[in-house]
């Protein structure tokens, strides 16, 4: 782990409700799977 860097947020929080009312949304994808998700996706995205 490296020590954080300048403009790196310690903690973040966000309030998805009017998101939720405007859009009918919410998020339901927990971040140890949409980590896993995203790293399965890099992994096989092709650079060419």
């Amino acid at each position: 782990m490296w020590p954080l860097q300048p403009g790196d947020v310690p903690a973040t929080f966000a309030d998805t409700t009017l998101l939720d009312e405007w859009v009918s949304f919410r998020p339901a994808t927990s971040v140890t799977e949409g980590v896993a998700r995203f790293v399965e996706w890099y992994r096989a995205y092709d650079r060419g």
